[in-house]
Parts: structure tokens; sequence; C-alpha cells
């Protein structure tokens, strides 16, 4: 619907473990490729590393949570399914009846890299949905090396996502799509 609807960024701060298969992947597929819509998605708050989707799915930019020190939300998911972090603990956000709240969660990232995608991708309008995520992906700030991130390392994508570098640096980048082992 909203990449029918002409959004260029769908953040996705919902999901499961349940697959929804090829038919999910088919919907991000149509729309990253046929509307050229960014998809973000949250990838859960288990404290696990099991695939949660859509945030699992190819072409989905999969977002872990962090706390004010870098350090992986205690109960952010993580895994080889990660493409980046975003801070999401104690968020200062919107709540019912015109309230605000402090909130946790992955659900919290997701909306803060759907929002460095929208405007990397007023900056940078040429790119497409694929070069802005990998944009974002290959200037992020590694973290993996930081206090108890270490356990986590290669499991919180390529770091913590860093706006000014998306904006000012250059850097190229390669991402395998598919892995085959025989």
């Amino acid at each position: 619907y909203a990449a029918d609807h002409g959004c260029d960024v769908i953040s996705c701060s919902w999901g499961g473990a349940a697959s929804s298969g090829a038919y999910g992947q088919d919907i991000i597929n149509y729309a990253v490729y046929n509307h050229d819509a960014v998809v973000v998605a949250a990838c859960g708050n288990d404290n696990n590393e099991l695939p949660f989707y859509p945030a699992s799915l190819n072409n989905v930019i999969s977002v872990a949570a962090t706390d004010q020190y870098d350090l992986k939300n205690s109960t952010s998911n993580y895994g080889i399914y990660v493409d980046l972090c975003a801070p999401g603990k104690n968020i200062f956000s919107t709540w019912t009846n015109g309230s605000y709240t402090n909130y946790s969660g992955t659900s919290m990232s997701a909306p803060i890299v759907s929002g460095c995608a929208a405007i990397v991708k007023s900056v940078f309008p040429n790119y497409n949905a694929i070069q802005i995520g990998e944009k974002l992906r290959a200037t992020a700030d590694v973290i993996d090396t930081i206090g108890t991130n270490t356990i986590f390392t290669d499991k919180l994508g390529s770091g913590r996502v860093n706006l000014f570098k998306s904006l000012t640096e250059s850097t190229p980048s390669v991402r395998i799509v598919e892995l085959r082992t025989e």
C-alpha cells in the first residue's frame, strides 16, 4: 500500500518469527524494485538471533537497538541478518491521548534509520533504494568492538547508523546477495 502510494521510505516497526515465505519476499521486492522504496524493519525484541520477519527478508534494512553507549539493548535481537543498529533505549516519543513517554525496543530504532534513509534520499535523489541502504551500511560506525558487544561480533550489522558520514563520505560498498558452498 505504501509503495503504491508513493512512499520513498517504508518503516516497519512490527513483525514476528513466522515467515511469510515467498509471498512476503515478493511484496518486499515489489516495493523495492517496482517502486524504488527503501524498506526498513525492526529486528525484534526477544534477545535472540532467530530470524524475525519482515526484517530477515532480502532487500530489507534490518535494524537492531542500542543504548546511549552504543551497546546492544538488552532485549534487542541480533544475528547475521541485521544490517544496522540505532538508538532504541529510553527514546522519548509520542504516546496515547496526546501524551509522551520513554519507550525502548527496535520499534524505536527502525524509525531513526528510516529518517536517515529519507534524508540520504533527499540529498542523493538519483540513488535507488538499494544504493541508499548501502550508503547507510557502508558509513555506519563499527560498534561490535565496544564492551559487551564483543560477544555479538558480526551480529550487529555494519554498526550504528551515522547520518553525518552518510552525507559526507564516499565509501565504496560491495554486498554478497547469495552465498553457496558446494
